[in-house]
């Protein structure tokens, strides 16, 4: 029998500096036993990165984040909380994206896109 795909939307809201916030989620992934699909990032607004863990690392991921103080909205609280008392199979795998909106003073960053030849 083959199980419904599980997939996470969890989201921050943060001032803490982009770069920093980044490396830390991406560490509390790597952390949990999860790695990086991939990500975007909108201007120096918001960053999406895209990964994959092991449900066991749901618990491991919360906790982490806890530990940095950042801070998930509600709804992505609501849906990580429901994910671990779900108790999946620990070696799953779960897809999740996670939104980070950064808050500054800061322009907008522009970034030159090189002409490619041809």
């Amino acid at each position: 029998m083959s199980q419904r795909l599980l997939f996470l939307r969890l989201a921050t809201v943060t001032r803490r500096d982009r770069h920093l916030a980044t490396d830390q989620v991406a560490d509390a992934v790597g952390a949990a036993g999860g790695w990086i699909d991939g990500h975007n990032q909108f201007s120096n607004k918001m960053t999406t990165l895209r990964f994959t863990l092991p449900a066991g690392g749901l618990a491991p991921l919360r906790s982490r984040l806890a530990d940095l103080n950042l801070a998930l909205t509600d709804e992505a609280a609501a849906a990580l909380d429901a994910a671990i008392a779900a108790g999946h199979d620990p070696d799953r795998e779960v897809s999740a994206s996670f939104q980070l909106t950064f808050i500054h003073d800061e322009p907008d960053l522009r970034i030159d896109i090189p002409a490619v030849p041809g």
